[in-house]
Order: C-alpha cells, then structure tokens, then sequence
C-alpha cells in the first residue's frame, strides 16, 4: 500500500510541475529575411506565441491586415530542439483582385539556433513561397 501511495503522490507532483512549466507563457519574434520574394505575402515581423496551454497564435502583417487579431495555429511538433507550426488565413486578398479562400502557412523553428522556415501557399496552388529568418524567444 506505501507503494501506491509514494507513487500516487510522485506522480502528483509530476503533474503539477508539467503543468507550471507549461503555463509559463512566452512568445518567438521573428525577423524573415528577403521579404520581398514573399511578393506580399510573408510578412518582415512574425511573432509565434505560445501562451502555455498547448496552444500556438500567429501575428504578423497579412494576419493583421486580414483578420485584425492574432488567429489560432497548430502545433505539428514541438520537441526540446524544433518548433513546427502550421496556419490559415481565410479570404486572403491580393491587391490586383485575386482571392484565395485559404493561404496556407507553416514554420519550422530551430529552437537552439533561432533559425526559422516559412512556407506560404494558397491552397489551389501546387507551389508556395518561402522565406528564413531568425527568431528570439521573449517572456516580456
């Protein structure tokens, strides 16, 4: 019966400090490098914030522009050494009128290195755009 106990109570105190950590939250600020051949549509500035319960919001310029707020993403990976994330934009609009109903993103992030990898492609489309960049962690 001790046993079970002493396990009950490690595990316990397991989860509780999972969970502390977990809710510490904190977010990735992220400088892409060449914008330009994003052709609009990778943002300069890109924030990965991970509020500490599991889940992923994005930011950046298009989303701003698009959606006003910060929107969900999803976790795909995240290990101690990489940061794989995935998102939407929904009515994405080019300036000469074209319009896509999903633009679809997903980074990749070196946690150790900073470096990050940005792949932007309308759904439709066969091919997409990317850019790397760089990123720092912040808790402020």
């Amino acid at each position: 019966m001790p046993c079970k106990c002493l396990s009950a109570a490690v595990c316990a105190l397991m989860l509780a400090v999972s969970a502390a950590q977990a809710a510490t939250p904190f977010l990735y600020e992220c400088d892409m490098n060449r914008v330009e051949q994003g052709r609009g549509w990778i943002s300069g500035k890109i924030a990965l914030i991970l509020p500490g319960d599991g889940t992923v919001k994005i930011v950046d310029a298009v989303i701003l522009h698009i959606n006003k707020v910060a929107i969900q993403g999803t976790i795909l990976r995240d290990t101690p050494r990489r940061l794989i994330v995935k998102w939407t934009v929904k009515g994405a609009k080019a300036n000469n009128g074209l319009s896509f109903a999903n633009f679809d993103y997903r980074a990749s992030l070196a946690k150790s290195s900073g470096k990050i990898e940005l792949t932007a492609m309308p759904r439709e489309f066969d091919s997409g755009l990317r850019s790397t960049g760089s990123c720092r962690k912040r808790t402020q």
